[in-house]
């Protein structure tokens, strides 16, 4: 784990084992994807053709953003769509629960950038899919990016009830 720390963000990926966004997001998934990117590097005050510092920021990850404690979350490679829904209810309760307990927590789908070296540092087999990161502390109010709140889309856009 340490090794990867130190080579930073931009070091090479390793295989992904799912795509965190759908290879083909359309819109208005992607745009608004997009937009809060920028609305969080705008709060942070990095320009978008500051790669340095766009690649400096992402590096927090690797220290879970300095929370004390962390945790990863795995799902077995046997699960389907079905118990994929099941870990996120899971993850949602989970996050809540710390939150009633006065802790702030970060679920970070940065780490699945890195099963392979997060599995072996967890010992693990090939059996466990890693699902992302948990960064569990106290939120920093005072940080800009604790003030980004993401723009609401109308529900018409994305949601269907029939």
């Amino acid at each position: 784990m340490d090794e990867i720390i130190a080579q930073g963000a931009d070091q090479p990926l390793e295989a992904p084992e799912y795509h965190v966004y759908p290879p083909k997001l359309k819109d208005p998934y992607r745009t608004s994807r997009f937009e809060v990117g920028e609305d969080m590097y705008a709060l942070l005050g990095i320009s978008r053709e500051d790669k340095p510092a766009r690649l400096k920021w992402l590096e927090n990850n690797f220290r879970f953003f300095n929370a004390p404690a962390a945790a990863f979350c795995f799902v077995e490679t046997i699960m389907g769509p079905p118990q994929w829904a099941d870990l996120g209810m899971y993850l949602q309760s989970t996050m809540l629960l710390f939150q009633e307990e006065g802790l702030d927590t970060c679920a970070q789908e940065f780490w699945a950038r890195y099963p392979n070296t997060v599995r072996k540092f967890c010992d693990l087999d090939e059996n466990w899919m890693l699902f992302c990161g948990l960064a569990i502390g106290y939120k920093d109010d005072d940080h800009p990016v604790n003030q980004l709140h993401s723009k609401r889309r109308n529900s018409g856009e994305w949601l269907t009830f029939l």
